[in-house]
């Protein structure tokens, strides 16, 4: 959702707005001007990011990317590790921890990581050199949240903007909720329009690609994506499967809880929502909490979420606790956008 302020805060937050905007200009002109180094490497990149604070839909998209990319290259992952306590480069492991990765980070790995290895560190140029020195067999890396890094260069640049908070209808922080200013979309070799509803008309996307492309250049292409809900699965298997129409309660630690309870209130009676910040840590004394209200009423949390809960309940014997997690899949609209990425993805062998 955009950031609603009133008119008189607005006025007051406008002058830190416009200096963060000013920070951010000419921090990217010294990059557009190669006044600041710009690291380009030899293996292909992918980067998915924003220009929005949080909550674009960035996880997901990686991963329909690795779906599509990963029978045919060989791919890698390389990520901040937002929220983590640990700072450097690390590979995620099998003993890995949310805590030392990241959630997101830890995510990919369950799904993909005995396939496509999952790094993380703060400095992605650093980051990319280890997988250049250490994974030499390496032939595309995806970049999760990178577009602001400026020191890196992708071959392949994709801006994710949410159809709820398209980047051209907001501010830059604290007024609204953007990192720089829109003209940073001129960066972007596409863009994607993410968590649109399932019969978006050919009027309203005609309406946001002309509205987008005031601000990218004219020939990037522009594309749209949806969430699709898979069957809520168990956290452990003995647990029976959740049907709908039944009594349930949402637990979250994500960007945009509103979205996840709108979801499931289309399937299942939502009796409470405990809405947590983005990227909560998770205690012993809130899984005991969870694993109390678990006897009333099955939970059912993000897949975020379950990475860090799911270890905890392990450790502390609550197997019998009724927890779900609800995955989720990118869909597009057409087709166009898996051959766009194949064909750029090809280029990677002319790096």
């Amino acid at each position: 959702m955009l950031r609603k302020l009133s008119n008189v805060l607005r006025w007051i937050l406008w002058p830190l707005s416009a200096l963060y905007g000013i920070v951010t200009y000419i921090r990217n002109y010294l990059y557009n001007n190669e006044l600041k180094k710009i690291y380009q490497s030899e293996l292909y990149t992918i980067n998915i990011g924003n220009l929005t604070v949080g909550g674009t839909g960035k996880t997901p998209h990686i991963e329909y990317l690795q779906r599509l990319l990963g029978p045919d290259w060989k791919i890698a992952i390389l990520s901040r590790g937002y929220g983590r306590k640990t700072t450097g480069y690390r590979e995620v492991t099998d003993q890995s921890t949310a805590l030392e990765v990241g959630d997101e980070p830890l995510q990919f790995y369950h799904k993909f990581g005995h396939q496509t290895p999952v790094f993380v560190c703060e400095k992605r140029v650093g980051g990319i050199q280890r997988i250049e020195k250490e994974k030499p067999n390496t032939q595309i890396i995806l970049l999760d949240d990178a577009f602001q890094h400026r020191a890196v260069r992708p071959h392949l640049n994709l801006l994710l903007t949410d159809y709820r908070r398209l980047f051209y209808q907001d501010y830059v922080l604290p007024m609204g909720l953007l990192r720089e200013f829109r003209l940073g979309a001129k960066r972007a070799n596409a863009v994607i329009v993410t968590k649109c509803p399932q019969h978006l008309s050919d009027t309203d996307k005609n309406e946001i690609v002309r509205q987008i492309q005031k601000f990218t250049l004219p020939s990037t292409p522009i594309f749209f994506s949806s969430f699709r809900y898979e069957t809520p699965v168990p956290y452990f298997k003995h647990l029976p499967l959740l049907v709908d129409n039944q009594p349930i309660i949402l637990i979250s630690g994500i960007a945009q809880p509103v979205l996840f309870e709108e979801a499931a209130s289309g399937i299942y009676k939502i009796i409470g929502h405990t809405a947590l910040g983005d990227h909560h840590n998770y205690s012993e004394e809130d899984v005991r909490t969870f694993a109390k209200m678990a006897h009333k009423s099955p939970i059912l949390t993000t897949e975020k979420d379950w990475v860090k809960l799911f270890p905890l309940l392990e450790k502390m014997g609550l197997q019998e606790a009724r927890f779900y997690y609800w995955p989720i899949q990118v869909g597009f609209d057409s087709p166009t956008f898996d051959q766009y990425i194949i064909n750029e993805a090809a280029k990677q062998s002319r790096v």
